[in-house]
């Protein structure tokens, strides 16, 4: 059968696709799809409370209640007296006792007084040597009051004033007149009961005051002599008790 030209040229264009459909690959796979990444979502941001701005503390000093003073006596007056029952008329030989002897030095009863040695007590000591150390010496029932005023005097003026003993024992009996009779010559210092005291330094002003505080410590009888503080005690003479 002869091939009509048309059909040479349909033939050919044949062959030529045929050609070109054997080169061509075809991936009938599923088109690559894009790697798409997504970001890992950040945790919400923590949520702060604001907190107010700190006050700075203050600490203000707030005067507390009224603490009474130590001592509520009031100052006794100069040439005035006390004693341990509030009695402003009651005698010293009523309310401590009568002085029953003169102590003697080196006797049985000297040997029996103490000395108090405390570095915030100023002692006077003004009387020559040996005699100098008595007015460290007293009766041992002394202590107890004597300390105590010591620690009132420091609480009343916070160490600006101390106490001091001017005089204690006594066996020089000089609380008489020198002209008296030594035999009859009469104080509760001669037997170690008694006790004079002034502040450190020395201020009279303040010798009302100091002697109440005495009467607070515990002293049996307190009087305002202008220049000191006189007290004393009731207790069982030396004397007594060594049959001087």
């Amino acid at each position: 059968m002869t091939s009509t030209p048309n059909q040479k040229i349909y033939l050919t264009l044949l062959l030529l696709a045929l050609a070109l459909w054997a080169c061509v690959r075809v991936d009938l796979s599923a088109p690559p799809v894009s790697a798409v990444i997504v970001p890992t979502p950040a945790p919400p941001a923590a949520t702060v409370t604001p907190w107010p701005t700190p006050t700075p503390i203050v600490i203000q000093m707030v005067a507390g209640p009224i603490i009474e003073p130590a001592c509520l006596l009031p100052d006794v007056g100069s040439g005035q007296s006390i004693t341990a029952s509030g009695s402003y008329t009651e005698t010293e030989r009523s309310a401590s006792t009568p002085m029953v002897c003169h102590i003697t030095r080196d006797s049985c009863a000297y040997n029996q007084l103490v000395g108090i040695l405390d570095p915030s007590i100023v002692f006077k000591e003004e009387e020559e040597a040996p005699y100098n150390t008595e007015d460290i010496l007293m009766h041992p029932a002394m202590l107890g009051p004597l300390t105590r005023l010591n620690e009132l005097v420091k609480a009343e003026w916070g160490g600006e004033y101390q106490l001091r003993v001017t005089d204690a024992y006594d066996s020089l009996l000089e609380h008489d007149p020198p002209e008296s009779n030594p035999s009859t010559r009469y104080s509760l210092h001669y037997d170690g009961r008694a006790i004079d005291v002034t502040t450190w330094p020395v201020n009279w002003n303040l010798y009302g005051r100091l002697c109440a505080l005495a009467h607070c410590a515990g002293f049996d009888y307190v009087e305002n002599e202008v220049t000191h503080c006189h007290a004393s005690i009731n207790a069982s003479s030396l004397c007594t008790q060594c049959g001087q």
